[in-house]
């Protein structure tokens, strides 16, 4: 059955096949998550608001090449995500990324650290993890969620709004998982805040915060380094920052040192703002001023040649990173119907956190539907295809 109104409000129903579960984001928590339930034996689909997959870990591409404008590398992780690691750099998914390393002090000088081992990276950019994931999976992209209420048929009923028109469409499902910022999962938990069952959930969610980041990729040409810079290496040499909370810059990187070497020479670097920075300039509408002021702020403490990019872009992330982390692995509950809700806002508050309480919520999930014990980790993550799609 299928029915649609357009951009009135109106609700268009393009598949009303009642699923077992739908996952709600498809970043690494949800797409892990749903891989583990679809490998059960549930009927799942994702629904996402954005076109792209894998959330934080992100790409954009300027002149076909790409650019990480979400996480930046993968390191020091705990034992479950390092062994997707070294599965992924067997594939060829990943591979080791070794830059020259800086620290910038509270007082805007830059210091020398080790780099002890290599950093991972995805030369087809970071986004190829969530690809990766994502195959064989039901993904409705572009589909960001308004609401949630329960059927007479004891389902859940999900409406969700279209990004190309804005018009409504509707799935149900037996179970939900809600993998995205706590933030965002508050409101769509208001109306049910009758359910006793919900309440711990909703005050859980109510302690996370986040800190909002800008970004700004930038693409140089022929860039020529000044004696006086604080970076002490060439332009093209594979360097990063990691920055200072009391600074403008929570991290800058040589981006395009991760990629394979091109007949292009140009040079692309990805920087972060502090959250401070971004709490300034957050809601500015002149999006080109505060790509300026953020590139004026790495000249200044790391080269002066980060000044005048040939183009940039500049993206603003609202849940940049997690200040306050739930105490919580993992919030479900099975009353009035399976329900959880996971993301790197749980426990640690890292991509180890993703991972971890995407794994957890699809074993909840499979309780609360009666089924029985699920294999043990990675079973079914090392048996996806290495090739994207």
């Amino acid at each position: 059955m299928r029915w649609g109104f357009g951009a009135t409000g109106r609700i268009g129903r393009s598949n009303m096949t009642i699923q077992d579960v739908i996952v709600v984001g498809a970043g690494l928590a949800g797409l892990v998550c749903a891989q583990r339930l679809q490998q059960a034996g549930h009927q799942v689909c994702l629904l996402e608001k954005s076109r792209g997959l894998g959330g934080r870990l992100a790409t954009r591409r300027i002149d076909g090449v790409p650019l990480d404008h979400g996480a930046r590398y993968l390191a020091n992780h705990g034992d479950r995500l390092q062994q997707l690691i070294d599965h992924w750099g067997r594939q060829g998914i990943l591979a080791p990324w070794q830059p020259q390393t800086f620290e910038l002090q509270a007082d805007g000088s830059l210091q020398a650290q080790a780099t002890p081992q290599p950093y991972w990276v995805a030369p087809a950019g970071m986004n190829t993890i969530g690809k990766h994931l994502a195959q064989g999976l039901t993904i409705h992209r572009q589909q960001r969620l308004i609401s949630l209420t329960l059927t007479a048929q004891k389902t859940w009923q999900l409406t969700a709004e279209l990004a190309t028109d804005q018009s409504l469409v509707e799935h149900q499902a037996r179970a939900v998982v809600l993998a995205l910022p706590a933030p965002q999962i508050l409101p769509i938990l208001a109306p049910l805040e009758a359910i006793a069952a919900i309440q711990p959930l909703r005050q859980a969610l109510a302690t996370v915060t986040y800190a909002p980041v800008i970004t700004v990729m930038a693409q140089y040409a022929h860039p020529r380094s000044q004696a006086s810079d604080p970076l002490p290496c060439a332009p093209p040499d594979p360097w990063m920052v990691e920055g200072h909370p009391d600074t403008s810059l929570f991290w800058a990187g040589l981006d395009s040192s991760k990629r394979p070497p091109t007949e292009q020479s140009d040079l692309k670097v990805v920087m972060h703002s502090s959250a401070a920075f971004a709490r300034d300039w957050f809601d500015l509408p002149d999006l080109p001023s505060t790509g300026r002021a953020l590139l004026g702020q790495a000249s200044t403490c790391i080269a002066a040649w980060l000044r005048e990019p040939q183009a940039w872009q500049v993206h603003r992330w609202r849940y940049g990173l997690v200040e306050t982390s739930c105490l919580e692995a993992l919030l479900t509950t099975s009353q009035p119907l399976p329900l959880a809700a996971c993301g790197d806002w749980c426990g640690s508050a890292n991509l180890d956190t993703a991972l971890e309480s995407g794994w957890a919520a699809a074993a909840a999930i499979h309780t609360a539907l009666g089924g029985k014990a699920l294999p043990s980790f990675p079973a079914g993550l090392l048996d996806l295809d290495a090739a994207s799609h």
